[in-house]
């Protein structure tokens, strides 16, 4: 599945572009943290597409600054009115997780992970994946930094890890430009899906590749 992520700050321009998302999407990520003025309702009025709530943490490449209860208030709002699924990092802590995973009971827990500085050892990432599968997660990300090609093959290297030994879907790739070719490698590794920006729209992360050319890849690949 593609992902595309929209990170508009007006509600107008939010909704103009969940508009033209519907035709490259399969899934679609409304980052309230990028939003003047969070809502859930409208989205998921309007949305022909299943929708992802995220309200990033500013220590993991949030737009805003926001406290960890402004956020869960949110992300609870969208569970309870039953969004495909809600994104919470697993710095949150133990009682943040719990309380949102008591709000999912149709919503799909992601708990995830970024590292914008570097990618950390396999082992380290492993035990990440662990601690999101113990905490209840339905599906883990884990998205580090590459500065060198090599560096994106250790995030790679956890899809299938993950699901062999942990019965874990897990979302992995890396940002950067070393890491583009990784966004695309996920989903051919079993990653749940990937995250895309809008032709013409503004990338939620270093290294995201446009929902077109993500389509147009997956196309050709099918043919091959």
């Amino acid at each position: 599945m593609i992902c595309v992520s929209l990170v508009e700050k007006t509600r107008g321009e939010a909704l103009q572009a969940l508009a033209r998302a519907e035709s490259l999407a399969d899934l679609i990520e409304i980052r309230l943290d990028a939003l003047e003025s969070p809502e859930i309702d409208l989205f998921l009025e309007r949305a022909n597409k299943s929708l992802l709530f995220t309200y990033r943490a500013r220590e993991e490449g949030g737009l805003k600054e926001s406290s960890l209860e402004e956020r869960l208030n949110y992300l609870n709002q969208a569970a309870q009115k039953k969004a495909f699924a809600v994104d919470l990092e697993l710095a949150s802590g133990e009682q943040a997780i719990s309380e949102l995973k008591r709000a999912c009971q149709k919503t799909k827990l992601l708990l995830s992970f970024h590292n914008f500085q570097g990618t950390p050892a396999q082992e380290e990432l492993k035990e990440i994946a662990r601690q999101m599968k113990e905490a209840g997660a339905d599906l883990g990300k884990i998205v580090t930094y590459a500065r060198e090609p090599e560096e994106a093959l250790i995030p790679l290297s956890l899809i299938s890890w993950a699901r062999k030994e942990l019965s874990f879907p897990l979302i992995a790739f890396a940002m950067g430009e070393a890491g583009c070719f990784s966004r695309v490698v996920c989903l051919l590794l079993g990653s749940p899906w990937t995250y895309a920006a809008l032709p013409l729209g503004e990338k939620a992360a270093p290294g995201q590749l446009r929902a077109d050319t993500l389509r147009s890849i997956f196309e050709k690949l099918k043919t091959t």
